[in-house]
């Protein structure tokens, strides 16, 4: 089987490096980073991934943007979306999905939610 390949949108460094160690560990993941929106997108545009982990809040371009971008491409009409925020309301999760997102995790995390919730779209993948 193909290693997952998996692109992480997230700004702060703590949680990026989280997010990437849970990753390589749990599942062997190729990760690649990105604390700007504009750069992980431009890098999403042109590379096919089997999970993109995205933040809303970010510098450059949020992560609503971004999940539009990657929704009218082609090449992510299937990829699997996670979007994460600190925002836990009704709204903001509501639009996620809305905007065809596949699972919304509100930060900061418990470990096995987060590793349970990949697997089930890795999996899907």
């Amino acid at each position: 089987m193909d290693q997952h390949k998996v692109v992480i949108i997230e700004d702060d460094k703590v949680t990026q490096m989280l997010i990437e160690r849970i990753m390589q560990r749990e599942f062997k993941c190729d990760t690649i980073t990105f604390k700007n929106g504009l750069e992980g997108l431009e890098y999403a545009k042109k590379h096919k991934s089997n999970l993109i982990l995205l933040d809303i809040m970010l510098p450059g371009m949020n992560g609503y943007e971004i999940l539009k971008e990657l929704r009218s491409d082609e090449l992510h009409k299937e990829t699997k979306i996670i979007m994460m925020s600190a925002k836990s309301s009704s709204e903001d999760i509501e639009r996620s999905f809305e905007m065809k997102a596949d699972e919304y995790i509100t930060k900061p995390f418990q470990k096995r939610e987060f590793i349970v919730r990949v697997k089930k779209l890795l999996k899907a993948s």
